[in-house]
């Protein structure tokens, strides 16, 4: 009999492949872990602790609990989304004609968002459950503000799921109305200190971060006290950073439709020191200054287009959360030019992927039996599109966001040691790269074993 501690089952999963950010580790595998918890073959097993033992090609290795039979799949760490907003699920996928304008999208957002506390956790809940299903283990959500008011229950939801992450409370403040608007996120985090919700926790690793939200709806005062806040609670940074043709406008010029925006909601006054004639990496960067020193530093997102900034944006220490799928939702490519992640990339800038919300996600990939929310898909437009390697794109979607959410990158490689989870990806086929092949197909990722879930093993 395998040796073991009661309560724990060895368990040999047989692929066609593993593989991580490195690539290609074992063609055919054999990967043993070591699962802390109940286990019965067939039945949804909860595993409380991951560890792989081992990963060789050989498959007559010493014995097991139980075997599992993969030959049709790669596999391959849980996923990372490092940018998602659980709480428009419910909203689902919408058209949306890039030359109506981005104010005109955010309009009919606001019009189909929740703001009571069980319609969010509704929302959140199905949200978490589309990502289980697309193979993500760890998550960077936006807890949105409602009619500018902040919400801690996404937080508290994606606390209580057992995935990792981040949950970045979001908020607005400019103009006339910013120092409103700091009272009540401040009013949000003492509350949530008074709650305990910044003790440490054992049964999750999801933390609260701050998003203040946008150069166009957030004055650089704000950032700065934002990054002042982060700094002495230990929180995790975020924002939409250079995402659309309208915030680089109104950064440069102070005109557009989101001055008119704000205009129309009665914000605007001369206090937001747009129209200097900068970028938004060049307007945010005292808020990037700031942040220097912070463990994780800002992860910026979006950031579709880069101007004349890119060498202060290598040197800010920032990740950048780039979300595929998104982008060519909003046609940002033939707005703003071809994303420059692999310029980034190789300049040592920590790009990673996140999925946005799903309302400008394309609905086949949101309802049936398949439906699920995941960098997977992400991982392969940037494949058809760009021939991207398999194995930095893996990267981008496991270890790089991990980091960039302040996680244990090593929970998201196959090394021997913890886990957070593992799942196959359907390849087949005669190709002699099997990541390659399954990034080619648009068959769903499955868990084969998630920490803290229950996961249908065979």
């Amino acid at each position: 009999m395998p040796a073991h501690t009661p309560n724990t089952t060895l368990v040999r999963i047989n692929a066609r492949a593993a593989a991580d950010e490195r690539g290609v580790l074992a063609a055919p595998a054999s990967l043993t872990l070591r699962v802390t918890g109940p286990i019965e073959p067939g039945v949804p097993t909860r595993a409380a602790a991951l560890d792989i033992v081992a990963v060789s090609t050989a498959t007559d290795n010493p014995p097991v609990d139980v075997v599992i039979e993969r030959s049709d799949a790669v596999l391959v760490p849980a996923l990372v989304n490092a940018h998602a907003h659980l709480d428009l699920t419910h909203i689902g996928p919408q058209p949306h004609t890039p030359d109506d304008g981005f104010v005109a999208w955010v309009d009919m957002v606001r019009e189909g968002r929740v703001g009571d506390d069980d319609e969010i956790a509704a929302s959140v809940s199905r949200g978490i459950e589309l990502s289980i299903r697309g193979g993500t283990a760890a998550i960077g959500d936006i807890a949105g503000a409602p009619a500018g008011v902040p919400n801690l229950m996404p937080f508290k939801m994606l606390r209580a799921s057992g995935l990792g992450g981040v949950s970045y409370l979001e908020f607005f403040a400019i103009g006339n109305r910013e120092g409103t608007a700091r009272d009540r996120i401040s009013a949000t985090l003492d509350a949530a200190l008074a709650d305990g919700l910044f003790g440490p926790d054992p049964a999750t690793s999801v933390r609260l971060g701050l998003q203040p939200h946008a150069p166009n709806t957030v004055a650089i005062a704000s950032y700065l006290w934002a990054a002042a806040r982060a700094r002495a609670m230990g929180m995790p940074l975020c924002t939409h950073l250079a995402e659309t043709p309208e915030e680089i406008e109104f950064i440069a010029n102070a005109s557009g439709p989101q001055r008119e925006m704000l205009e129309r909601f009665g914000f605007w006054d001369d206090s937001t020191h747009a129209g200097r004639g900068e970028h938004p990496i060049a307007h945010l960067r005292p808020f990037l200054d700031a942040c220097e020193g912070l463990s994780p530093r800002p992860l910026l997102v979006h950031v579709n287009d880069v101007g004349d900034q890119f060498d202060a944006l290598a040197t800010s220490g920032a990740s950048v959360a780039y979300c595929p799928r998104a982008s060519a939702y909003f046609d940002a490519p033939v707005r703003l030019g071809p994303h420059r992640y692999r310029e980034m990339l190789a300049a040592g800038i920590n790009v990673c992927l996140g999925t946005d919300s799903v309302v400008c996600l394309p609905p086949d990939q949101l309802t049936g039996e398949h439906a699920r929310l995941s960098v997977l898909d992400d991982m392969r437009l940037l494949r058809a599109r760009d021939a991207a390697d398999p194995a930095l794109l893996l990267s981008m979607g496991t270890t790089r966001a991990a980091s960039a959410l302040g996680l244990d990158p090593g929970a998201f490689r196959l090394d021997p040691g913890p886990l957070a989870g593992l799942v196959a990806i359907t390849s087949t086929g005669a190709s002699s790269d099997p990541l390659g092949a399954a990034l080619a197909r648009g068959a769903p990722p499955e868990f084969l074993y998630l920490r803290n879930h229950a996961c249908q093993t065979v």
